[in-house]
């Protein structure tokens, strides 16, 4: 049986989680629904698909080849909320102390890092599965590298899984050529122009029946409407440009070990450090999934006891990093705990008569 490898497009979970999910807020006031929607994904796809490696890719901010290439590339799309903008570090953290490798390098978008290391994957023998809320992504499905696209609801999570079959079936074009419908028909939501007049009904049309921009410039004049014709003719070194802007590129200059990703078991991510993590975050239905023993709290070791009286008095510390009783001290008047701690500002410390 292969082996599986699970990549997670970093931005776009977190931010169908963030958008899935009410505003959350721990008592520091950090925001934490993306990062609470984010681990309830991570875990789901995890439990299901039960893989040997693991790893997420993140975008980073910085212009792309694409932005070169055409500077209003994703240029109408609006800034990240703050609410959301605080919780990508937060997040980052988390998956580090689970000890989940993290890909990302400027110059490239997480789609171009997870469609490299996805091909480079699937040519070493692994089952592959791509988990985005990108549908961008669909062009990289195969046999052996699933897409799945949650869909995070107060009810919980849904998910819809692509391989090539089922974007036949869906869009009526293969994983390939659904690159070319999207270059015909252009993308708002990342400011592809595409071509001019032509929609996502004629575009899907064009291609299942010529396969590719390409082919369908070579018979234009055949091209029904006769609109879509002239427009194609016209604008056919947009679709070009367009079709390149839409294309993953899977031979990223990355570096990526997938040794380094390997998953033993599930449970390994679990560690201590992200129990501290999740408490802190006031994930506390999470808690149950760890089964690291609480940290101790390494001042309670010094906590005392007095049973005894040993003069007229007993001092006791109020500084939160020290609060045990003391016994009377003869050391002119300042006060101390059995830390070695002194002050000589008795608003620290209080005497109670005996």
């Amino acid at each position: 049986m292969s082996e599986k490898l699970v990549l997670i497009d970093g931005h776009s979970i977190l931010n169908r989680a963030f958008f899935g999910i009410p505003d959350l807020t721990n008592s520091e006031g950090l925001h934490t629904n993306a990062v609470y929607g984010f681990l309830n994904i991570l875990f789901k796809i995890l439990e299901e698909e039960q893989p040997n490696y693991l790893t997420v890719a993140f975008d980073v901010s910085q212009p792309t080849f694409r932005h070169k290439m055409y500077a209003e590339y994703k240029g109408t799309r609006k800034p990240m909320a703050e609410e959301l903008r605080e919780q990508v570090p937060l997040m980052k953290e988390m998956l580090k102390a689970m000890g989940v490798t993290i890909v990302e390098k400027g110059g490239y978008e997480a789609d171009d890092i997870l469609g490299t290391i996805a091909k480079r994957s699937e040519a070493e023998g692994l089952e592959v599965s791509v988990v985005s809320g990108d549908r961008d992504l669909l062009q990289l499905a195969t046999d052996h590298i699933k897409i799945r696209i949650p869909k995070t609801k107060r009810t919980g999570t849904e998910i819809e899984d692509y391989n090539t079959k089922e974007v036949l079936e869906k869009y009526q074009v293969t994983p390939i050529e659904f690159i070319d419908v999207k270059a015909l028909m252009g993308d708002t939501s990342d400011n592809i122009p595409g071509v001019p007049g032509i929609g996502e009904k004629t575009a899907t049309a064009l291609i299942a029946q010529y396969g590719s921009i390409e082919n369908c410039y070579a018979h234009v004049d055949e091209i029904k409407p006769p609109r879509a014709s002239k427009n194609l003719k016209e604008n056919y070194e947009l679709a070009q440009m367009s079709k390149t802007l839409a294309t993953i590129e899977i031979h990223a200059d990355i570096d990526y070990d997938l040794q380094s990703a390997r998953l033993e078991q599930i449970k390994d991510l679990y560690t201590e450090e992200a129990y501290l993590l999740c408490k802190r975050l006031e994930f506390k239905n999470m808690l149950g999934r760890f089964e690291v023993d609480a940290p101790k709290n390494q001042a309670e070791e010094h906590f005392k006891l007095v049973t005894e009286k040993k003069g007229s008095r007993k001092d006791f510390c109020k500084d939160q990093r020290h609060r045990m009783c003391i016994s009377d001290h003869s050391d002119g008047g300042k006060k101390g705990c059995e830390h070695g701690c002194w002050w000589a500002d008795e608003s620290f410390c209080s005497t109670a008569d005996e």
